[in-house]
């Protein structure tokens, strides 16, 4: 190893050790008390942590092993004096053994993952108060969700197997337990939205954010809300559902645009139509006099569980029903069952059929292009509409139900005129 490359190593070492001291120096002086290590020692640690660490090709781990068994005993004396004195708390002492660590972890040359390192731990050490205050605000049944969530997300889903299985190979069990953690932290992120931005920002942020992974997720998540939330709250999901449909027609026109841009002046027209009608839908829905109800009352009654596994489930497995569907339609038809495959993708996703259709699509293909993409879209309302009415309560299904059948409605009155335009 040359000098340079050393000194970059050590630098490192000495910069992260130097941003873990500021913090530590920073808490010495609001807690009133003396640390064992501030702004000086962490950069010290670090850098016996990197330079023991080049010696590791000359002296073998015998060095960094020792270095790390003298900066233990230190803390560990600077801990037993603490609690001597009635102060109980081994952050510091904690910080410093990771410090070397990471010291040894520059002087190897992982220096992103050094820099990494160091950064998560100051942030996780300047950010103290608020995650106490986050840990006080949560509840024991929003602590159990995220327990689910890490769970589905980390530990279940990187066990399936990602290749088809069962009839033509269409079940992929990876892919269907997707859609199950979709549904899931589309829930999961409305909820956090209503708790930072209030109620009915929240709820539109979630709608609006929602739509860019899953507008259909979203209507799922939404619908089992208004199973919990008051009849007052209703009129908001429902405003905020719409959107979520609302702003699929953009992701829809981009996707399009990127893969297709032939097909965009005719799909622009059927989209534009949809998206006038959700936009009018979702204002008339967020005005409604019994729209904003009283956000009181909503912490009054929060809601039972922010994340709803058996929904999530169920929807998993109509997933894997409705792909299985659209395998046996295409294979049945072949070219000829185009509308009807676009119609029974739609349940499904709208994404994927409109990415196939638009992909290299002919000028003499335009027209049963367009028709395809646009039957896909107004069949996934119509899904999202059942859903909404078969999950929903009060007037949440009437109100989205309304609303998604009156924007494929427009959707499909627009496409008939583009077609005689043609």
């Amino acid at each position: 190893m040359d000098t340079t490359e050393a000194l970059k190593r050590l630098l490192v070492a000495l910069l992260v050790g130097l941003l873990v001291g500021l913090d530590r120096e920073r808490a010495e002086v609001r807690k009133g008390r003396e640390l064992f290590a501030g702004v000086r020692t962490f950069p010290l640690i670090a850098l016996l942590g990197g330079a023991l660490s080049l010696l590791l090709d000359a002296a073998g781990p015998w060095p960094l092993v020792m270095g790390l068994v003298a900066v233990s005993a230190i803390a560990l004396v600077s801990y037993r004096q603490s609690a001597a004195k009635g102060e109980i708390g081994a952050t510091t002492e904690i910080a410093a053994l990771a410090t070397y660590v990471i010291g040894a972890t520059a002087g190897v040359g992982r220096l992103a993952i050094a820099a990494a390192m160091g950064v998560a731990i100051a942030v996780l050490l300047v950010a103290k108060p608020r995650l106490e205050r986050m840990s006080r605000a949560l509840s024991e049944q929003e602590i159990v969700a995220v327990l689910e969530l890490a769970v589905i997300t980390a530990i279940v889903m990187p066990l399936l197997p990602d290749r088809g299985l069962g009839p033509w190979q269409v079940l992929n069990p990876f892919r269907i337990w997707l859609v199950v953690v979709l549904v899931s932290l589309v829930s999961f992120a409305g909820f956090v939205a209503v708790r930072w931005k209030g109620q009915r920002a929240g709820l539109f942020w979630a709608g609006g954010l929602g739509a860019l992974v899953s507008s259909t997720a979203t209507t799922v998540s939404m619908a089992q809300r208004s199973r919990q939330a008051g009849p007052e709250q209703h009129r908001l999901l429902a405003a905020a559902t719409v959107l979520a449909s609302t702003v699929t027609c953009a992701r829809i026109a981009i996707l399009v645009a990127v893969m297709g841009r032939v097909l965009l002046p005719p799909l622009a027209v059927s989209l534009g139509a949809a998206a006038v009608v959700g936009v009018v839908a979702t204002l008339l829905l967020a005005r409604g006099p019994k729209a904003a109800g009283p956000l009181a009352r909503e912490k009054a009654q929060p809601l039972d569980n922010p994340l709803s596994l058996s929904g999530a489930l169920l929807f998993g497995v109509l997933f894997a029903g409705i792909s299985l569907l659209v395998h046996v339609s295409q294979a049945r038809f072949g070219s000829k069952g185009l509308l009807a495959a676009a119609a029974i993708a739609g349940f499904v996703d709208v994404d994927a059929i409109s990415v196939t259709l638009a992909r290299g699509v002919r000028s003499e293909l335009i027209a049963e292009a367009h028709a395809g993409i646009v039957i896909a879209y107004c069949s996934n309302n119509l899904f999202k509409s059942a859903v909404a009415i078969s999950m929903g309560a009060g007037r949440f299904r009437r109100d989205v139900g309304v609303a998604l059948c009156g924007m494929a409605l427009a959707a499909g009155l627009a496409t008939w005129l583009v077609g005689l335009v043609r």
